[in-house]
């Protein structure tokens, strides 16, 4: 867990600092303020794996580009991930380096950077295991990406990759989706998570008492569950199946409304990365507002009881509400952070608010979002 964090050139971050977060921190801002900016940048710093963390980011947000080959005598899809955008202004060329640091920048820290360069082949470092090697012409303009990672307790890791055309980072193969065997660090987007996410996701809890904590957040909806379970029906809206008490046969997950899936994603995830980052964008999605205090107290009570440093974006006010009422109700509310984001002056600034400061606000009607 760490309690300050700096962001350096990231997206619209040309530079960021936010001071006192918390063990569970709920992100507010008007749109375009960078709420999912910044939990992508601490889900790249938190991760095992960066690059891979970067290629999945920058596939849900569907920034790349694909593009078929001569259909004459290459029917293969080829392209890549355009980079740029992660660059503050959407440019690599007049930023060269990413810096994502948190607390003491010395043991936890990520570079990504790029430097102009020949394309060698037998350059060390130069392919990442993620990506296969494509036919460029090496009279063109070639980049290295390179990656240097350290976290807290761990050593410095160096890796490097190369960059076509300005700003492609190639690509043959999909990139490996949400869901490693093992994770320190989860980001849950607003995309829809396929059915194997969650099965691979579901394998590493079932049949553990992480599972009971599983089945206690899908009762804040539908109070009859009893149990879940996972078929080899392997599609995005069936093979999910809940036992409901008084029921004979079980029930698909589909057929109980998208709420059902999007608690089944968040606590999967929260409960499988114990002693890690758990980060959720907007996180009130298809869930009623009346079912938000107890979701939020259920994540509080698990993030403090797992260890589990948690980030979460909403532009809902009853969002807001129920954390806040929630961390009224817990027992240390000093856990929870209300971060505020802010464009000011061509730039943004945070603005942290405490359990204490966020009670205050709400009674004096003052508009934190």
């Amino acid at each position: 867990m760490f309690n300050r964090l700096t962001i350096d050139n990231y997206r619209i971050f040309n530079h960021l600092q936010i001071n006192d977060i918390g063990r569970v921190n709920l992100i507010v801002g008007m749109n375009n303020s960078g709420k999912s900016s910044l939990l992508e940048a601490i889900y790249l710093l938190t991760s095992d794996e960066p690059s891979t963390s970067l290629a999945f980011i920058l596939n849900e947000r569907g920034e790349f580009i694909s593009r078929m080959g001569d259909p004459r005598y290459d029917r293969r899809i080829i392209g890549g991930y355009q980079i740029s955008h992660a660059f503050f202004g959407h440019s690599s060329d007049k930023v060269s380096q990413i810096a994502i640091r948190a607390d003491n920048e010395k043991n936890n820290f990520l570079n990504i950077s790029l430097q102009d360069a020949r394309l060698l082949r037998d350059t060390q470092g130069a392919q990442a295991s993620l990506f296969e090697e494509e036919e460029v012409d090496t009279e063109g303009r070639v980049q290295n990406l390179t990656f240097e990672h350290i976290k807290p307790g761990a050593e410095l890791k160096k890796e490097t990759m190369r960059v076509i055309e300005g700003d492609i980072l190639p690509y043959r193969s999909s990139v490996r989706g949400f869901t490693l065997p093992e994770q320190s660090s989860r980001l849950v987007t607003t995309n829809y998570l396929a059915y194997d996410d969650l099965a691979i996701l579901w394998d590493t809890i079932t049949l553990t008492p992480r599972e009971d904590l599983v089945v206690e957040a899908l009762k804040i909806l539908e109070p009859r569950v009893e149990r879940i379970s996972f078929t080899s029906r392997r599609t995005s809206n069936s093979g999910i199946l809940l036992k409901l008490k008084g029921e004979s046969e079980p029930v698909p997950l589909g057929s109980m409304g998208d709420g059902m899936r999007r608690v089944l994603t968040i606590i999967a995830s929260l409960v499988s990365v114990d002693k890690g980052t758990l980060l959720v964008d907007e996180i009130d999605t298809g869930l009623y507002y009346a079912v938000l205090t107890n979701m939020w107290k259920l994540i509080l009570e698990t993030a403090n009881r797992r260890r589990v440093q948690v980030f979460a974006s909403t532009h809902s006010w009853d969002c807001v509400l129920a954390f806040q009422e929630a961390l009224k109700g817990f027992a240390d509310p000093t856990i929870g952070r209300l971060i505020r984001m802010e464009k000011i002056d061509g730039g943004v600034k945070s603005i942290v608010f405490s359990a204490k400061e966020l009670d205050i606000a709400i009674k004096q009607g003052i508009e934190v979002r």
